[in-house]
């Protein structure tokens, strides 16, 4: 990708962790959204879909916050790794955990981003190696 494609999932990601909000004027209005956490979800297409996947997705939590992001580049993707802790609905149970997606960008635009319960799988996913190093 490029330094503007690594700004834009840094934009996104800083808007929706710190006012939880969407930068929607970052979206494409075709994005796909791939949960890998979500048993059977299958995809979430367009603004719409994206923000049916942001309200599944935070159905299973009373409270959610989700810290600053690691970038890492490759040729085709950005993965975004960040520690995210969260409460539990219903049952109250804490959870701290390192989550990450694999955004790809186009003409200055999230087109496509698959959500990962662990960096592992991400970096994996986009063809990183253990020993490459982040943006931030």
């Amino acid at each position: 990708m490029s330094a503007e494609a690594v700004g834009v999932v840094e934009q996104f990601n800083t808007s929706l962790a710190e006012q939880g909000e969407v930068r929607w004027d970052l979206i494409d209005p075709d994005i796909q959204v791939v949960d890998h956490d979500i048993p059977d979800a299958g995809s979430y297409h367009g603004h719409a879909g994206l923000a049916k996947w942001l309200q599944d997705w935070g159905s299973a939590w009373d409270s959610w916050e989700v810290g600053p992001a690691e970038l890492f580049d490759t040729d085709d993707f950005v993965v975004a790794v960040f520690t995210m802790v969260a409460r539990g609905k219903g049952s109250g149970a804490s959870a701290t955990r390192r989550n990450a997606t694999v955004n790809t960008v186009q003409d200055g635009l999230v087109t496509r981003l698959e959500y990962y319960t662990t960096e592992e799988e991400a970096r994996a996913a986009a063809g990183l190696t253990a020993a490459q190093k982040g943006f931030s």
